[in-house]
C-alpha cells in the first residue's frame, strides 16, 4: 500500500526549482519525464548554471534529497558527476540511449527498450481532454507525489464546455489514449460524473478525505488501495 502521507505539488512549481549538490550549484529543472506507462517522474531535465556553461542534463529524482522543498532542492551527487553524465541537445528530445546511459551514470539497471516514450510535462500541458467524443477542458497542470514521485492528477480547466466550470483533478489512470501529436487525451469517464467530482481549490488542500471523495464519485478504486485482484 502507498503511505497515506503522500506530500503532492504542482509539476508547475518544480520547473522553476533550484538543484544543488554536495559541492554547489548545479541548476534549474526545465521538464519533467513521466514514464506513461505506470505515470511515474522517471526524469528530470535540469539545465545547468554556468559552471557548467548551461549543458542539459538528465537526473533521477531518487537523487534527490527528502524533503522536497518548494523552490530548491538538493542532490545527493556532487558536481563532477554531474559534468561527466550524458548531454542533452535540448532541440532534438531525449532519446532512449540517452536515459539508458544516464540510468547506468548513476548505478541504477537500466532496460534493454521501452515499448512508449516518455512524455514531457510541457508535451501533456494543454492537450484538450476528450469524454465520449466531446471536449471537456485542457490540461492547465500536472499534480505529482514528491515522495514516490508518481504522477497522482491532472489538472483541468472545464471553462470550455462548462460556463463557470472550475477546475477538476483527472487520475492518469482514468485515460484511455494519450495522442501528443494531436493534443488529445481520451477519458474513460463520463463528462456528468466529471461535473458532479468533488470541487477542487487548490493543490494545498487536498487530502485523503478529498481523494477517497474524489475517487468514490468517479467509481474508481484508490491508488493507495492497490490494484483490484480478479476473482
Amino acid at each position: 500500500m502507498v503511505d497515506v502521507a503522500a506530500r503532492l505539488s504542482s509539476l508547475s512549481l518544480l520547473r522553476r526549482c533550484a538543484v544543488t549538490g554536495s559541492d554547489g550549484n548545479i541548476g534549474a529543472v526545465r521538464l519533467s519525464l513521466i514514464d506513461p506507462s505506470d505515470w511515474r517522474i522517471s526524469f528530470l531535465v535540469v539545465e545547468t548554471g554556468a559552471w557548467l556553461f548551461g549543458r542539459w542534463v538528465l537526473i533521477l529524482p531518487s537523487l534527490l534529497l527528502q524533503p522536497i522543498r518548494p523552490r530548491s532542492m538538493h542532490m545527493d551527487a556532487n558536481q563532477r558527476t554531474v559534468r561527466t553524465s550524458p548531454t542533452l541537445h535540448p532541440l532534438q528530445g531525449v532519446s532512449p540511449q540517452q536515459t539508458r546511459a544516464t540510468l547506468l551514470h548513476y548505478g541504477q539497471p537500466a532496460p534493454a527498450s521501452k515499448d512508449l516514450p516518455l512524455l514531457s510535462d510541457e508535451e501533456l500541458g494543454g492537450c484538450e481532454l476528450i469524454s465520449e467524443g466531446k471536449g471537456m477542458g485542457s490540461v492547465v497542470d500536472l499534480v505529482y507525489d514528491d515522495v514516490t514521485w508518481m504522477l497522482r492528477y491532472l489538472l483541468v480547466d472545464t471553462s470550455a464546455w462548462w460556463q463557470g466550470g472550475p477546475h477538476v483533478l483527472i487520475s492518469p489512470h482514468w485515460l484511455a489514449e494519450v495522442d501528443i501529436a494531436a493534443k488529445k487525451i481520451h477519458l474513460t469517464v463520463q463528462r456528468e460524473a466529471v461535473r458532479a467530482s468533488p470541487r477542487f481549490q487548490d493543490i494545498g488542500t487536498i487530502d485523503r478525505d478529498y481523494e477517497t471523495a474524489l475517487h468514490r464519485g468517479y467509481g474508481q478504486r484508490p491508488y493507495w488501495m492497490g490494484p483490484a485482484h480478479a476473482g
